[in-house]
């Protein structure tokens, strides 16, 4: 394989991986809305029943069922526990708007 068609090759499959990232993060980002309209439904459960939006026990179980799941896909429990403090903050954030309502 001469130099061009390597070069050719290498951007070939940057591309397409680069492609694929593009996809995923449209699916992640769809999924964590889809996450957060369900986050909006328990928030709404939770007024009607007089119930506090932190519900810390859930969500420590949670967060461990992420680390082991993300364990298997090779993710590190530090990355797993700043991905799902992030999504907590922003699941009470959506539950708390209702209350603004």
């Amino acid at each position: 394989m001469g130099l061009v068609a390597a070069k050719a090759q290498q951007k070939d499959t940057l591309t397409i991986n680069r492609d694929k990232i593009n996809q995923l993060d449209k699916e992640i980002v769809h999924l964590l809305g889809e996450r957060m309209e369900a986050a909006r439904a328990i928030g709404i459960y939770k007024q009607a029943h007089n119930m506090e939006v932190l519900q810390s026990n859930r969500f420590n179980e949670v967060l461990q069922k992420a680390i082991e799941t993300g364990k298997a896909e090779g993710l590190s429990e530090e990355f797993i526990r700043a991905l799902y403090e992030a999504i907590h903050k922003e699941s009470i954030r959506q539950q708390e708007a209702l209350k603004k309502k």
